[in-house]
């Protein structure tokens, strides 16, 4: 079944644990809805602290120097707007503050759509992050908390996949023309090549194994929608 999302002049927040998860789960779909008009934020939950190699010499600027990659990574995504919580790398927990600081993100943004992570991802920060979202979209939008800024209802929760694959996902979007602008982005990223090596080999694969469903020689990014409170279509 064909479904499109109309994403021109749409608010879309993304919430995911460390600088080059946005471009790892879903760079190429940002830069298709950035295409097509749509206003991206981007925000990390971690300082990005421990994503350094041993004996790199990056460790003593290795905060500043993801940050910067994640800039000019979102930029050649056509993404703007750049932020960080500045939870400590692999350190995310569900905590009072850190529930509350997502609960502020949504409603000072106030996006109809939010894309984080999946439950299934084996890193801890990953994980946290899905969960922190997961129940912060929908107490974004209850009578409460009023200090956390003016009550806000989120449309739908977009997890992307990131090194886990989601086992079924709920619909691919088609990002055959704008996969060279993810592996663009995610070459901004200099720091992290010995961190992950091989990624793109990983992405390359699982962009055709996600588009193959969606019709032979696609290349496609995949998403689970996952909302506590009903979608109304």
């Amino acid at each position: 079944k064909k479904m499109r999302l109309d994403v021109k002049d749409k608010r879309i927040l993304v919430i995911v644990a460390h600088q080059d998860d946005e471009t790892i789960g879903c760079g190429g779909t940002l830069a298709k809805w950035s295409s097509e008009g749509a206003n991206i934020k981007v925000c990390f939950m971690t300082d990005g602290a421990t994503g350094f190699s041993s004996n790199s010499g990056l460790k003593a600027k290795i905060k500043e120097i993801r940050f910067d990659e994640a800039n000019e990574a979102c930029k050649v995504l056509g993404i703007k707007s750049v932020h960080s919580l500045g939870i400590p790398c692999q350190e995310v927990s569900n905590t009072t503050r850190n529930f509350h600081m997502v609960i502020k993100l949504i409603r000072d943004f106030r996006p109809e759509i939010v894309i984080s992570h999946n439950k299934l991802c084996k890193h801890r920060d990953h994980k946290q992050t899905a969960e922190i979202v997961r129940e912060a979209c929908w107490k974004s939008e209850e009578d409460v908390l009023e200090s956390l800024g003016e009550v806000h209802k989120v449309k739908m929760l977009l997890q992307c996949e990131i090194l886990d694959p989601i086992i079924s996902p709920d619909f691919i979007v088609d990002i055959t023309d704008f996969y060279n602008d993810k592996e663009n982005a995610l070459e901004k990223y200099k720091s992290q090549e010995k961190i992950i090596p091989g990624i793109n080999n990983y992405i390359n694969g699982l962009s055709y194994v996600r588009g193959y469903s969606i019709g032979a020689g696609k290349r496609g990014e995949a998403f689970l929608i996952s909302n506590d409170i009903p979608i109304v279509l």
